[in-house]
């Protein structure tokens, strides 16, 4: 198949993975039938509709293509585990069951499949084992979070509230803002009659709640180019948790899209305050500085990114060019040299990206020995 359309179906995917987000779920769903029509015969493809459908509540019509697919490829454990998604969606919990248990007889250690199966344990009322299968994953994972609050709850159930909100504090040490843990922990302090407590979390989980929501919502929007309606949606965050580090970050970037400068530099200085060990927001904020001609400045940014992954190659390139520009051509070559040595992970944006960086840094190391005469 064609690169171009190859890329034509990921850019689909993207889209409707950010219509998912946004819960618009027939836009979402008419961008992956876009990318079918492009790759009929496409498991995947169809199997992406289906999660659409999963997640609209529209089980049955999920069902329908889930039944459909191929059992013989080698994510069949995925696709039984959504299988047992849908029937518990529409609260079939005796073949919910049966297909979380196949997910893992295909593979016993698959976590998605124990949460299932756990959470289907729980809603039968059969406590003792749903807590054994969280008890596993935890032993395994200690800060798995679903496992955590799940088990929790099943605990505040039994009664045994002093344990549930050790583990639903045990949560939001690793993720403070997490409403759901925190409406949990107010319901378990309420009953313990520690009513401060409980008010505490629980007018934290609404602020909280709507910093998340709307930061989500920000992120899915500046995906599909709609910026000015994303910058509102991370102001409307930010109203909620003035300290929400990640969405001073995303602000940034999305005011920097639409050429705000100043305004993006305001933000990725509150981010960095915020969060000093963002390495992404620290090489922002030098672009930025870049962009309004404070070269000077924006070397102390990337040097900060730098110090904080030494591989960073988008942080060496952004120096590199920064050098460039104050005319120090032999520092701008070191650094450019460093920006092309260690190829980043697929996840750090190791695919087209890195690409691009490797031969806009190819091109500026030719032109820089043609400066020094090398």
């Amino acid at each position: 198949m064609p690169d171009k359309i190859l890329k034509q179906i990921k850019q689909l995917k993207i889209e409707s993975n950010s219509f998912t987000k946004l819960e618009l779920y027939s836009k979402a769903e008419k961008s992956i039938r876009k990318a079918i029509e492009l790759k009929p015969q496409d498991q995947n493809l169809q199997h992406e509709l289906a999660k659409i459908f999963i997640q609209s509540n529209n089980y049955q019509k999920a069902l329908d293509i889930l039944h459909n697919l191929d059992l013989k490829n080698k994510n069949k454990h995925v696709l039984f585990k959504d299988l047992g998604l849908a029937y518990f969606g529409i609260g079939n919990l005796k073949k919910a069951l049966y297909y979380s248990t196949k997910a893992l007889s295909e593979n016993q250690d698959y976590v998605n499949g124990l949460v299932i199966k756990g959470t289907i344990l729980r809603e039968l009322g059969n406590n003792e084992k749903a807590l054994s299968v969280f008890s596993k994953i935890l032993e395994k994972t200690p800060e798995h979070r679903d496992s955590l609050y799940q088990k929790g709850k099943i605990l505040h159930t039994l009664g045994r509230y002093r344990e549930a909100l050790d583990l639903f504090d045990t949560v939001l040490n690793f993720s403070p803002g997490d409403n759901e843990v925190l409406t949990a922990k107010g319901l378990s302090h309420d009953e313990l009659k520690e009513y401060k407590a409980a008010s505490d979390s629980l007018k934290m989980s609404l602020s909280i709640d709507d910093a998340i929501i709307f930061n989500d919502r920000g992120v899915a929007l500046t995906r599909l180019g709609y910026n000015h309606k994303a910058i509102d949606s991370y102001r409307r965050a930010l109203a909620s948790n003035p300290k929400y580090a990640i969405c001073w970050f995303n602000l940034g970037k999305a005011l920097f899209r639409v050429g705000d400068l100043q305004e993006a530099l305001k933000a990725f200085k509150t981010s960095t305050k915020l969060n000093p060990k963002n390495r992404s927001a620290w090489n922002n904020r030098g672009v930025t500085l870049r962009q309004l001609n404070r070269l000077e400045e924006s070397l102390d940014c990337y040097d900060r990114a730098i110090k904080l992954k030494e591989d960073y190659s988008w942080a060496w390139h952004n120096k590199g060019y920064a050098l460039e520009l104050l005319d120090r051509p032999r520092e701008a070559l070191e650094c450019y040299e460093a920006s092309i040595k260690n190829k980043p992970a697929l996840h750090e944006h190791g695919g087209e990206e890195w690409k691009k960086l490797k031969k806009d840094t190819k091109i500026a190391i030719t032109r820089i020995n043609k400066i020094i005469g090398d």
